[in-house]
């Protein structure tokens, strides 16, 4: 056995990735049947006991092609108007390869629903049907095994087609089996003489140079030759192409489909069949746009193991990806099963191909991307996702809201494909629960399917990232009688506060609808307790601006949705803690203050969140001199030393008395000589 680098047979575009899967199927059932077939990088490797020149030889003077027909289409060669040249050749022809194609061209044109030509509009799907139903009926077992690849009938009678090969064979007006035909007869039954029939061959197999390609059209199966060399407007030119390649690509195209028919029967309903093919998911390439007119998309797999012929036609007749026992209908779903082993063993890797509308009304097989197989934990957090999404989705998304739906899908194609992007994808989320709640749908989810905040935090980078941190602290609030935060960003809510020009603004709005809500029900302490607690050196970098607002507001909106049951803060030491805000942050804790065993109850002073957000120079001196009063006037000593900060400053400051902090030797240094430390004597944490 030798190996033989068939440097013609890659894995993009399309059509050379299925001219590959035509050469392992040609090869072994007509010359070597032991021949195996690997992929190193993107090139195919070929086992063989042939010669190169043994190859080129049997396809040149002993390869018998597959029956490929479709008398069903109109430019299929059957019909009166119809280019006939191949058709006409090979059923003249008297090479014994041609035999079966012979047989079924004679047969076919006597049938008469062929004989009669095409029908009116009303009856023609039931003559084509008719025809199909002919097809399998009387066809040898090698023509029957395009027609599987092709076409199937659906239970009421209707016909479905594997997207791979168009609609039935043909894509617009170019009929692949006409095309198919003509080539065979231009290079293996009545070739020209300025055609140089082996080195077209020896460019598609092994990739040496030629300069005899041919006019022709290429085909959704390789968009970079659609439109002519220059593809501009008025300077086009003819597409230049090697006819051995269509040849090829569409014996390949048989080993990809053929056998669905047989194997689904009458339930063969739609492109769902197809191996690796799922309805287009418009992500994860560059051009992805929402308005794509997108009929499928295909995952071609990639093997690194030594496989014969045989296995690999397994491999697509039984091919399919499943997340959780059921079947993936989309791009997100079919990576997220490449991920999680939902897919057969000994694939190294997918290549992704999204079958979509452009230059006219032509698809093109569009690479978009190669996508790794094989199990990543990623794959965990993204199925606890879905079934969150899975919730969200069964009510009617709201104008405007697309696109933000279809970002969400990006993230979690980019965390399958790359792994990390958890924030990504949560700040995704988040966009799409604001724009959500804007349009009147409640903020978060019922706890039956809120995310675990352990794992998703961390996922996030709870540990290295201040905006995580801030926005998971502000998430978490929560209080037995004046209830979550969500109550406090949901404008369909009587206790609705988020208002105002930024973050900073909203966030001292919702602290103001706290505090009064508190003093309305006589709770006795401050509602601004969360199961999620900061260092309060976190809080510096919020109140000195030196942190994304708008990554907190994502993530804020997005850590709605997680259940906080068993959440333990992990205590992350940042920057210094800010004296002045220390000194106010007393009068807003949930707590009590103690000191030398003794516990003081301090109760928030509306005064100090207007003067904060006064936007005046002098507004934080003001605040903090009676937060100063107040902690005397309750026993306490707090160093005498001045407080300032700048307008600015104290508009942040107001929002960042609402972020929970830990309380004690952070909080307490810069405010008392001897440490204070803070009672857990508010309400329970544990959420609704």
């Amino acid at each position: 056995m030798r190996t033989l680098t068939l440097a013609g047979c890659t894995t993009r575009p399309l059509g050379s990735y299925l001219k590959s899967l035509g050469v392992l199927r040609l090869v072994s059932e007509q010359a070597d049947s032991e021949a195996r077939a690997f992929w190193d990088g993107d090139t195919l490797q070929l086992l063989t006991r042939l010669r190169e020149d043994d190859i080129a030889t049997f396809f040149l003077h002993g390869y018998s092609p597959t029956p490929i027909l479709a008398p069903w289409n109109g430019g299929s060669g059957f019909y009166e108007k119809d280019r006939r040249v191949g058709i006409d050749a090979i059923a003249s022809s008297t090479d014994p390869r041609f035999e079966d194609y012979r047989k079924a061209i004679a047969l076919l044109r006597e049938l008469p629903e062929v004989r009669g030509g095409k029908a009116e509009k009303h009856e023609e799907d039931e003559r084509r049907t008719a025809i199909l139903r002919h097809c399998r009926n009387y066809l040898s077992d090698r023509a029957v095994e395009w027609l599987d690849a092709a076409v199937g009938i659906e239970s009421d009678g209707s016909r479905a087609f594997a997207p791979i090969l168009g609609t039935g064979g043909n894509e617009g007006r170019l009929d692949y089996t006409n095309n198919f035909m003509e080539r065979l007869a231009a290079l293996l039954i009545a070739p020209d003489r300025k055609t140089d029939v082996r080195g077209l061959l020896d460019n598609a197999l092994f990739g040496n140079p030629t300069g005899a390609l041919q006019a022709g059209a290429a085909g959704q199966y390789d968009p970079g030759r659609a439109g002519g060399a220059n593809q501009g407007e008025g300077i086009e030119g003819e597409a230049r192409t090697n006819p051995w390649n269509l040849i090829l690509s569409l014996e390949g195209a048989i080993v990809w489909a053929s056998g669905l028919y047989r194997r689904h029967g009458v339930a063969y309903r739609s492109f769902l069949c197809s191996p690796f093919t799922v309805a287009a998911s418009r992500i994860g390439y560059g051009s992805a746009s929402r308005d794509d007119d997108a009929r499928a998309e295909v995952w071609a797999p990639v093997w690194s193991k030594r496989a014969l012929y045989s296995e690999i036609r397994v491999l697509f007749r039984e091919g399919r990806a499943a997340v959780d026992g059921r079947p993936a209908t989309n791009g997100v779903q079919f990576a997220e099963a490449a991920t999680s082993l939902g897919v057969d063993r000994g694939i190294r890797s997918f290549i992704r191909y999204s079958l979509l509308k452009r230059r006219g009304d032509s698809y093109v097989a569009l690479p978009a991307g190669e996508f790794p197989a094989g199990y990543r934990s990623e794959s965990d957090l993204i199925r606890e996702f879905e079934s969150l999404m899975a919730r969200l989705d069964r009510g009617k998304l709201a104008p405007g809201c697309d696109s933000l739906r279809r970002r969400i899908d990006g993230a979690i194609y980019e965390v399958l494909l790359r792994g990390g992007h958890a924030r990504d994808l949560m700040a995704a989320l988040g966009r799409l629960l604001r724009r959500l709640a804007v349009c009147g749908r409640p903020v978060g989810v019922s706890s039956e399917v809120r995310l675990k905040a352990v794992r998703w935090l961390k996922a996030c980078g709870y540990e290295g990232v201040a905006e995580v941190r801030i926005a998971a602290a502000l998430a978490s609030i929560w209080d037995r009688d004046v209830r979550s935060i969500r109550e406090n960003l949901s404008p369909g809510s009587p206790a609705f506060a988020w208002t105002g020009r930024d973050l900073a603004e909203r966030l001292a709005s919702v602290l103001r609808r706290r505090l009064q809500a508190g003093m309305a029900v006589e709770c006795g302490y401050n509602p601004l307790g969360g199961a999620c607690r900061l260092h309060p050196g976190d809080v510096t970098l919020f109140i000195e601006g030196s942190v994304d607002d708008g990554l907190i507001e994502d993530l804020l909106f997005a850590f709605t949705c997680l259940d906080w049951a068993g959440f333990q803060t992990p205590r992350v030491s940042t920057a210094e803690v800010l004296p002045v805000y220390a000194v106010l942050k007393h009068l807003f804790l949930p707590g009590a203050v103690g000191i030398d065993g003794e516990s003081k109850a301090l109760r928030s002073d509306s005064r100090v969140v207007t003067l904060l957000a006064s936007g005046r120079s002098a507004g934080v001196k003001d605040a903090a001199e009676i937060a100063l009063h107040r902690l005397r006037a309750a026993g306490l000593q707090p160093i005498r030393v001045p407080y300032y900060g700048s307008a600015e400053q104290g508009r942040r400051m107001a929002a960042a008395l609402l972020i929970p902090v830990m309380a004690g030797r952070a909080l307490s240094a810069p405010v008392f000589e001897e440490v204070a430390v803070m009672k857990e004597e508010m309400g329970s944490l544990k959420d609704e």
